[in-house]
């Protein structure tokens, strides 16, 4: 967790923008580096992120520390981002969440305050929420799996310009080894495979004790067959002809619940 910055340090740091700069990646990359605590960072009074000069020489003279396997980044959860130096702050202590160590604490936001959720961060909706925008939204492992290569290809493309973690799998044995691998938070699976293959993939995705918790995302095409998401296990159907940044509008629908007053 970010420290507050004192007067006397801050000819010392850098705005995440210098560092992006600096390293040739994007600011959102700065970022995810900051929140998975592989760049250490300490935050000013309005809650902007500065990194010493002396950690971006670190990661400059460091090809391994400018190229980690992003599945290596430290998860930050809820109450750490909240917390002083990574512990949860009081308030934190008799929630739900912190209680039951839960991840995805954006998923628990509908319940009601009889199931010990205090939300003590919360706002009017996860969209407002730091925590919900700086780490949630850019540490989202997405795994797409397709036959088609045009299809992978265009996705591919996007990607740079994507605040999603996006990998590939042409088969349903490249599927199961990213599942080991890469962890995805997300799997989609393309709607132009036979009923066959995606109710395999789908029925073997779920039930995969690596990624607990996974949702399944079927991307059908615009004409074709009427199977939908229910039908297939799925949490959600999407047109087949999306963009990641259209995939990314599906997930937070998917993940935002409607803030119950506790």
């Amino acid at each position: 967790m970010a420290q507050p910055l004192a007067n006397r340090d801050r000819d010392r740091q850098l705005s995440t923008g210098k560092v992006a700069k600096a390293l040739s990646v994007t600011p959102d990359t700065v970022l995810k580096w900051i929140k998975s605590g592989r760049l250490p960072a300490i935050r000013t009074a309005g809650g902007h992120y500065r990194v010493a000069r002396e950690e971006v020489d670190r990661l400059v003279a460091s090809d391994s520390g400018l190229h980690e396997p992003p599945n290596k980044r430290k998860f930050v959860h809820c109450w750490e981002f909240y917390g002083t130096g990574g512990s949860p702050n009081a308030r934190c202590l008799d929630c739900l969440v912190y209680r039951a160590q839960a991840i995805r604490c954006y998923e628990m936001s509908g319940l009601e305050a009889e199931t010990g959720y205090v939300g003590a961060y919360c706002t009017t909706s996860c969209d407002e929420c730091e925590y919900f925008r700086d780490v949630v939204r850019g540490c989202r492992k997405v795994l797409i799996v397709s036959e088609s290569s045009d299809l992978r290809q265009r996705l591919r493309d996007d990607s740079a310009g994507s605040s999603l973690e996006v990998k590939f799998a042409d088969s349903e044995y490249e599927c199961s080894a990213a599942c080991a691998e890469f962890k995805p938070d997300y799997v989609v699976i393309d709607g132009a495979l036979s009923k066959r293959e995606r109710s395999s993939l789908c029925s073997h995705v779920s039930a995969d004790p690596r990624i607990p918790g996974v949702t399944i995302i079927l991307a059908m095409p615009e004409s074709g067959s009427t199977v939908t998401a229910s039908e297939e296990g799925v949490d959600r159907a999407v047109p087949r002809t999306l963009d990641l940044a259209e995939l990314e509008r599906h997930i937070t629908r998917l993940e935002v619940k409607p803030r119950t007053t506790v």
